[in-house]
C-alpha cells in the first residue's frame, strides 16, 4: 500500500523502465515506497501487472478461470523477463 513515507532517493532497481525512477513506479502501481530502490520492486511490479491484467480482463467480460489463466500466463512472461534481466546485469 502506498503512503506518504519518504523514502531516500538510491539505485534504481526496477527492470521494467530503466529511465523511470523506482520511486515513481512504486507511486504508479500503488506499491509500499520501501521497495523502491531494492530488488523486490521487480517481484511487487509483475504481481500488480497480474492483478490489473486479471482486473481488465474481467471488466471485458471474460470468465474468472480464463482471465485468470491468462493473467497467469502474463506473470509467467513477465518472471522470465525478471530473470533474465538480472541474470544478465549480474554477470556484468
Amino acid at each position: 500500500m502506498l503512503n506518504e513515507q519518504t523514502v531516500e532517493k538510491g539505485q534504481s532497481h526496477n527492470i521494467f523502465r530503466r529511465d523511470v525512477d523506482d520511486m515513481e513506479l512504486a507511486r504508479l502501481y500503488n506499491l509500499d515506497p520501501a521497495i523502491a530502490y531494492t530488488p523486490a520492486i521487480n517481484n511487487a511490479i509483475v504481481n500488480a501487472q497480474y492483478a490489473e491484467t486479471y482486473k481488465t480482463l474481467m471488466a471485458q467480460g471474460m470468465s474468472d478461470k480464463k482471465a485468470k489463466q491468462t493473467a497467469s500466463e502474463h506473470r509467467a512472461e513477465a518472471n522470465k523477463r525478471v530473470a533474465a534481466s538480472l541474470k544478465k546485469l549480474n554477470s556484468k
